[in-house]
């Protein structure tokens, strides 16, 4: 059953005060040491320039993002709830891992049981020294296959979420292995309610999109604004599908922006404010004319859809 608060960067806050928020996002990361030598346009390392994109996003409606950034891709909580507090919106930041390729060094022959303890240390003390405590829980696995060492930590997160009742939300690679996720998720007993399965826009199989809402669990379309994925006609048709079977209300969406050259402070092109300015207006126009409750809909995946996917679980005595 989920509860009445997110968990945010400055603590908890009541659903109702969230407006339009964005289900997957990098504000700040440093991302690897071998990434930011290869692609310096992958480390998000400015308040300041991150800022002009958070005053697009707050002025055209949203003020509540989903920081994915893990421990393996450079987190940086602090930097995260400055700029929560600095432009005045809510941010989630996430605890656990990105996919294999990152999480290998840290998850490889560990036991389930220890990495769920050093989740739960950061979910209940804080991470590190910072005192702030993650809102959502992370795991990511890899194309088509998932590692032994992705599935510890599917394993871990599972346990973690179960005790804490702070959601998870995953990395799927081109929204591959999303079932297999949630049986696992399922076989260690986490409500498929508490899982978010992200990039799935990138998945064209509609059928397959329509099991996993059915079976509970929350589907993030993420790659909307990308312009290489190519997904933003598809989740718009998709969406207009899932709701005419009232399915539309287990889907959030983002932009999953991880380069300088998608924000508009660091000198991008696309800006985040595109979701609520571009996408919604596309949305709209497409729902009017197939007869359907555009506002309602939208309302939905921006707002209503976000606080229940992302609100700390009421935990079973």
């Amino acid at each position: 059953m989920t509860g009445k608060y997110i968990q945010s960067t400055s603590g908890k806050i009541p659903v109702s005060d969230i407006s339009y928020a964005h289900s997957h996002e990098h504000l700040y990361t440093y991302a690897t040491p071998t990434i930011a030598a290869e692609k310096p346009e992958m480390v998000l390392d400015s308040v300041d320039e991150i800022g002009e994109d958070i005053r697009l996003f707050k002025a055209a409606g949203g003020n509540m993002i989903v920081d994915m950034t893990t421990v393996d891709y450079g987190r940086d909580v602090a930097k995260l709830n400055e700029i929560a507090v600095k432009y005045g919106i809510y941010i989630i930041a996430a605890a656990g891992f990105n996919k294999g390729s990152f999480n290998r060094s840290l998850l490889e022959n560990q036991k389930i049981v220890d990495v769920t303890a050093q989740l739960l240390d950061e979910l209940y003390n804080g991470v590190e020294e910072t005192g702030i405590l993650p809102g959502v829980l992370k795991i990511g696995t890899s194309l088509n296959v998932i590692t032994p060492w992705e599935e510890i930590g599917l394993r871990a997160v599972a346990q973690a979420s179960k005790e804490s009742g702070v959601p998870v939300s995953t990395h799927t690679q081109e929204g591959t292995m999303a079932e297999e996720q949630l049986d696992l998720f399922l076989e260690e007993g986490l409500p498929a309610q508490n899982i978010v399965l992200c990039h799935l826009d990138q998945n064209p199989d509609l059928e397959l999109h329509k099991r996993l809402v059915e079976r509970g669990a929350f589907l993030s379309y993420d790659s909307i604004p990308k312009p290489q994925y190519k997904t933003e006609q598809r989740s718009i048709e998709f969406i207009s599908e899932l709701a005419k079977a009232g399915l539309h209300t287990q889907i959030v969406v983002g932009g999953d922006f991880s380069r300088k050259g998608y924000y508009k402070g660091y000198g991008g092109t696309i800006g985040l404010d595109y979701i609520l300015k571009v996408f919604i207006p596309k949305l709209r126009t497409f729902l009017e004319h197939k007869g359907q409750d555009a506002q309602g809909i939208i309302d939905d995946i921006m707002r209503e859809n976000p606080k229940r996917a992302f609100a700390l679980r009421k935990i079973a005595n």
